[in-house]
């Protein structure tokens, strides 16, 4: 058996740059300790939102919580039903879903359907003591970043104008448009000394 040997690389050229990491990979980078603190701070606040609700956060959906909230805070279910399976083996994606269905009948989860994803609630029971509230999310088209925004009176004020001219009940509001940043891009790129400055 003849083995082919591959030519020595060129020194003169560059090395190919390594191919990034999946994006699922990122998920999985090792938290920092104050990343696991602040986790196990909203575990504990969810955990005690339940028992004054009357209501068990069982291990299942504290774990789904925990998953959503070392993905950064947003995740799609099938991303969260890969993390289950990568820890327990065989898991229905039903089981990921009653989880996540819990969490957001609680108001600890909310589901962004213009991007089919869920985000774990960015209020505090300090800012909400009964976590009761309607979700105004605002949603980058451009880099899908979503943010919860405590604007309680904008969304009361749209959610009474819906009902009174059109009988419609809201349940949530998501408003779509650029982040900060990519609106920021946007401007950049449109000024012309932007462009000779470069």
């Amino acid at each position: 058996m003849s083995r082919t040997r591959k030519p020595a690389a060129d020194p003169a050229t560059p090395a190919a740059p390594p191919s990034p990491a999946p994006a699922e990979s990122a998920a999985k980078a090792p938290l920092s300790r104050t990343q696991r603190a602040l986790i196990a701070t909203r575990l504990s606040e969810a955990e005690q939102l339940c028992n004054d609700r009357g209501t068990l956060l069982t291990p299942l959906r504290r774990e789904v919580l925990k998953l959503l909230l070392e993905r950064g805070g947003s995740a799609k279910a099938y991303d969260l039903h890969d993390d289950m399976r990568n820890a327990h083996g065989r898991v229905a994606p039903m089981t990921v879903y009653r989880a996540l269905d819990f969490l957001m009948q609680m108001q600890l989860v909310h589901r962004v359907d213009s991007l089919n994803v869920f985000i774990a609630c960015s209020h505090g029971e300090a800012d909400s003591p009964d976590h009761n509230h309607d979700a105004l999310m605002l949603v980058c088209t451009r880099c899908d970043k979503v943010v919860e925004q405590a604007a309680h009176e904008v969304a009361s004020r749209l959610s009474t104008e819906l009902a009174e001219r059109f009988g419609f009940a809201a349940q949530g509001v998501e408003v779509k448009g650029l982040c900060r940043e990519c609106a920021a891009t946007d401007r950049r790129a449109a000024d012309p000394s932007e462009t000779a400055r470069r």
